[in-house]
């Protein structure tokens, strides 16, 4: 048993790693731009400089998470749309199941590949925001970075596992990204309009770019985490149950 996941452990590593440099470059560059906008916005355009207030080191890590829970989440799903419907088109997802390899081994293997990559890559491109926000704004929270980088892992957590569901419900990989990805969206763009009032507090999709620049008790920070936990276990577990029963893990060639 442990060689056969071993096996399967190298090979989604070997396949992954190399996306690991240029999501990280990607998402540092993608930091600077967001961090330098808001820094340049009032130049270019006079009168932003009487509606926008000053910008505090809080603000500019917030614009970068928030970017992240957008942006990132979305290649996320894409990235997992390949780990089961990849398989199944190349038709290689039935030698992996003839593999004497448990099926809750296989899903967690593949889910985990993705998201180390993307969470290095958030974490990387975090470092080059807090680095540049130090230098031209002033040093940035450690300890509110920390915690929203904290709160941004089980909210990837979340989306990587509706990613692997949807791959592993798919027959391709366009479908699964573009179902996927449709997905996300639709939660980063009803979550951004949940800022009103006390609803904010359950607004936990927000939660990691939101903490930066408002005031939530800890309890309300730990109910929603639990909450995003208990979701993406959930949604893993159905993954599972979905996988194992299903009658045709090879795609039928026409």
């Amino acid at each position: 048993m442990t060689k056969p996941i071993n096996a399967l452990i190298r090979k989604e590593w070997r396949y992954n790693r190399g996306k690991i440099l240029p999501l990280s470059i990607g998402l540092a560059i993608f930091g600077f731009l967001s961090v330098g906008l808001l820094l340049i916005l009032p130049d270019i355009i006079p009168y932003v400089e009487a509606l926008m207030p000053e910008i505090t080191p809080s603000m500019a890590i917030e614009s970068y998470m928030d970017s992240v829970n957008s942006i990132v989440s979305i290649i996320a799903v894409i990235l997992c749309a390949d780990a089961i419907a990849g398989e199944r088109e190349k038709n290689t997802l039935v030698l992996i199941r003839t593999k004497p390899i448990k099926v809750h081994s296989i899903i967690l293997t593949k889910l985990f590949a993705r998201y180390v990559i993307v969470l290095i890559g958030t974490i990387f491109g975090a470092i080059s925001v807090y680095l540049f926000t130090y230098l031209m704004v002033g040093p940035p929270d450690m300890g509110l970075l920390l915690l929203s980088l904290l709160v941004y892992s089980l909210i990837l957590f979340v989306y990587t596992s509706i990613g692997i569901l949807i791959s592993t419900l798919a027959k391709s990989q366009i479908s699964a990204g573009a179902f996927s990805a449709g997905i996300v969206l639709v939660i980063s763009l009803v979550s951004a309009f949940l800022i009103f009032g006390d609803i904010v507090n359950y607004n936990m999709f927000q939660l990691s770019s939101n903490l930066l620049i408002m005031h939530f008790t800890p309890l309300t920070i730990v109910l929603n985490c639990v909450a995003l936990l208990v979701i993406g276990l959930v949604v893993l577990s159905i993954t599972i149950v979905l996988f194992y029963s299903e009658k045709e893990p090879t795609r039928k060639k026409v």
